[in-house]
C-alpha cells in the first residue's frame, strides 16, 4: 500500500553510541513536503532496561519543546494503548531527537521506535527506530577471552553472515561496527548463534561485537563486506 508523504524523517532507522558523560542528543530530524504539517507521534514501543528509563534526562524533542521522561512514565510504555501522544508543527526541515544520559545507566545496545502520523492524514503513517548504544569501558571488553569461542563466515561475505559462539558466554546481542567505530547495525540474537542480513551496508572492512546481558562485549571479530 503506497501512503501520502506529507513529511518525513531523516532516516528510517538511526544507529548512535551514547559517548557521555552528561546529556546527548540523537537526531532525525523531520521534514514537511510543503506548507505547515500538524503530526501527532508518541512512543510505539522500546526495549530500553530500567535504568535506561528511570533518567529524567530522557526525552523526545520536536519542533516545539522537549518533552521529558520525568515523572511520566507512560511516554516510554511498551503498551500502544497507553502511551501518550504530542502535538507538533512542522515546517520546512525541523528539529526532532531522542536526548538522553545514560551516566548511570547500565551498558548495552536497545532500541526505541517512535510512531508519527500526519493528523490530517491518518494513512501518512511513519516510524522511526532509534538504536544506541552504550559500551563498556575498554578494562572490561572481550571478557570471553580466546578468539576460537566465536566462528564468523563467510569472510569475504556479501548479503549476510553467520556468528557461531559458545552459549555458555550469555551473547544477548551482536553490533557491526565500520572500520572508524561507527555502529552500523544492531541485533537481538538467539543463544549459541545468529544470521545476520548485511546486504544494505557498503563494502568495507567491518568489526563484529558481542555483547553480554550486562552490556560488556565478550568477543570481537573482523570481517571484509564484499
Amino acid at each position: 500500500m503506497l501512503y501520502a508523504q506529507t513529511f518525513s524523517f531523516a532516516s528510517d532507522t538511526v544507529h548512535a553510541v551514547y559517548t557521555g558523560p552528561g546529556l546527548q542528543a540523537i537526531h532525525d530530524d523531520v521534514t514537511a513536503t510543503s506548507g505547515t504539517v500538524n503530526v501527532k507521534y508518541h512512543i510505539l514501543n522500546t526495549d530500553f532496561p530500567a535504568s535506561w528509563l528511570a533518567s529524567a534526562a530522557l526525552g523526545m524533542c520536536d519542533a516545539g519543546l522537549c518533552r521529558n521522561n520525568l515523572g511520566d512514565t507512560f511516554l516510554w510504555n511498551n503498551a500502544t494503548t497507553t502511551g501518550k501522544s504530542f502535538n507538533c508543527n512542522y515546517t520546512g526541515t525541523d528539529v526532532f531527537d531522542m536526548s538522553l544520559d545514560l551516566s548511570a545507566a547500565v551498558y548495552g545496545c536497545h532500541w526505541i521506535k517512535v510512531e508519527m502520523t500526519d493528523n490530517a492524514l491518518p494513512t501518512s503513517t511513519k516510524i522511526a527506530t532509534f538504536i544506541v548504544c552504550k559500551n563498556a569501558p575498554s578494562a572490561l571488553q572481550n571478557v570471553a577471552g580466546s578468539d576460537a569461542e566465536i566462528k564468523l563466515y563467510p569472510n569475504p561475505a556479501r548479503d549476510e553472515i553467520n556468528v557461531v559462539y559458545d552459549a555458555s558466554i550469555g551473547v544477548k546481542s551482536i553490533a557491526i561496527y565500520n572500520i572508524i567505530g561507527k555502529v552500523v547495525n544492531v541485533y537481538k540474537v538467539p543463544e549459541s548463534s545468529a544470521n545476520l542480513n548485511i546486504e544494505s551496508i557498503p563494502s568495507g572492512i567491518y568489526f563484529v561485537k558481542l555483547y553480554n546481558g550486562n552490556g560488556n562485549v565478550v568477543m570481537t571479530k573482523k570481517f571484509t563486506k564484499q
